[in-house]
């Protein structure tokens, strides 16, 4: 079964549920992935409803093991992996505390290497070397 990941659901109106129902629209089953269980479950409702396959999983982005655990479950028909966790970190600079900013670092970056790591580690077997990883962050990676 073709599935997807899709990490950093919320809201069922943000980025993150619309990319999970696009892509369960194009036939994939899609783990739906983030740390609220209500949002995820209404997610996979709506999905399945409209005839698509989606499971919830929750996953701490920031976490070694609930990535691996993802990864896991997705097995080895993976095919599109998408990292869309991010806070919003409303504020000046100037008033922020170091362990606000530091938290939003761990969710974008370290939970995007994380993430971005196992995508690697599990995807790299079936592409063709020169394909690159396209991330949210600046840059990309190449196989």
């Amino acid at each position: 079964m073709r599935t997807a990941i899709v990490i950093g659901v919320g809201p069922d109106q943000g980025l993150g549920a619309q990319l999970c129902k696009r892509f369960a629209a194009e036939g994939l089953h899609v783990l739906v992935g983030g740390r609220t269980q209500a949002a995820l479950d209404a997610v996979v409702v709506d999905i399945v409803a409209a005839g698509g396959r989606a499971t919830a999983a929750v996953a701490d982005a920031t976490s070694e093991a609930d990535i691996v655990a993802l990864f896991d479950k997705a097995g080895a028909d993976l095919e599109l992996a998408i990292y869309n966790a991010g806070n919003n970190t409303p504020g000046r600079i100037i008033d922020m505390e170091a362990g606000y900013f530091e938290q939003s670092w761990r969710v974008v970056c370290f939970g995007g290497f994380l993430f971005g790591r196992e995508a690697v580690r599990r995807m790299v077997p079936k592409v063709h070397r020169g394909q690159r990883i396209a991330t949210r962050t600046p840059g990309l990676w190449r196989l």
